[in-house]
């Protein structure tokens, strides 16, 4: 008996738990069909959140910025000091400044040196030529006032590429500085080469339309890019979702025509004989709706019989029907008698 009681004491909370489970579930489910698309919608939420971050962060992800690649040059070769590096990736269509930088010493031999050539080569790691150029530069002494004194080191800034857009995200870039004669048609006949101290490729945005908007406001991009995500997947799910929430659900099915088509008929009550006679009569002539006929130039009238109505024969039941003599007295049959 000990036992049988505990192990009834220790299904209690189960056969409560399925009890209220039970009830839940009878409560939910009339309302099941309206609340399953309702819960889809709710599940669907973090997701869209998700997906439309990710896109926020995406698009601030590309936006194109500007880049600066360090370049060290090869020197002693017999040709003019050179150097070769990969560009950072880029956005194909962007449009791009592309400049040299030198940092040269501060001395007399490098004024002395004159003009000479920076040539660029861009190519795609294929080893595909997308533009080469050259332009000319020169070291120019700078100026110099009471207060301050000269520095050693001279920026030098060489213009390359204007607006160029690269078409490819890798690209390779290819640069040489300085003459090809190596200034030996010049004084003594002497080979020289640039003394640089550092040397860089450097490229700029340049902003043009809405690329241009978006290069220069990224984090507001980016921001206004997830919440037009947002609102437009946002805008397809309740399209999809929505008319499922109120759609109507028959609870019973609908009866069959010929169920409601069905008209009872009751028997009528019993009438007189005569009433019934006149009703058989009346509903026996046939409703012929009669046209109207024109009236003619000679105003004829046409003299139509009256419809005349054919008695069903009397029930044996019934009594006969007598028929009453005429009063008018046929002269003939009057004339005959008197003689």
């Amino acid at each position: 008996m000990a036992d049988s009681k505990f192990t009834s004491l220790l299904q209690l909370p189960a056969r409560l738990f399925f009890s209220a489970l039970s009830a839940f579930l009878a409560f939910l489910r009339p309302t099941f069909p309206h609340i399953l698309p309702l819960l889809v919608c709710l599940s669907l939420v973090p997701l869209l959140l998700f997906l439309s971050a990710s896109a926020g962060w995406i698009v601030w992800r590309n936006v194109a910025v500007g880049w600066q690649t360090p370049l060290y040059l090869q020197y002693g070769d017999g040709i003019p000091p050179y150097a070769q590096a990969a560009l950072p990736p880029l956005v194909a269509q962007q449009r791009y400044d592309i400049s040299l930088q030198l940092q040269v010493p501060n001395l007399d031999a490098t004024y002395a040196l004159g003009n000479f050539m920076t040539t660029l080569t861009l190519s795609t790691r294929s080893n595909k030529t997308l533009t080469s150029i050259r332009r000319p530069a020169i070291v120019t002494r700078p100026r110099v006032s009471f207060y301050s004194s000269a520095p050693l080191v001279l920026d030098v800034q060489i213009p390359l590429l204007t607006a160029f857009v690269p078409g490819t995200k890798h690209v390779v870039a290819n640069v040489e500085v300085g003459r090809r004669d190596g200034w030996k048609s010049l004084g003594n006949e002497q080979g020289r080469e640039v003394s640089v101290v550092t040397a860089s490729l450097r490229g700029v945005v340049v902003h043009h339309g809405i690329r241009g908007l978006v290069t220069r406001l990224p984090l507001l991009s980016a921001l206004v890019s997830s919440i037009i995500f947002l609102i437009v997947s946002s805008l397809i799910v309740g399209v999809c979702v929505l008319p499922l929430m109120f759609r109507h659900v028959p609870t019973q099915p609908p009866e069959p025509e010929s169920q409601s088509a069905k008209v009872e008929i009751r028997p009528l009550p019993a009438i007189s004989s005569s009433s019934s006679d006149d009703s058989e009569s009346i509903e026996e002539k046939p409703l012929v709706p009669r046209r109207r006929s024109r009236p003619s130039s000679r105003m004829e009238i046409k003299n139509e019989d009256a419809p005349t109505t054919i008695l069903p024969p009397a029930a044996p039941h019934d009594t006969p029907l007598r028929r009453r003599r005429s009063k008018i007295v046929d002269p003939v049959s009057s004339d005959s008698s008197e003689s």
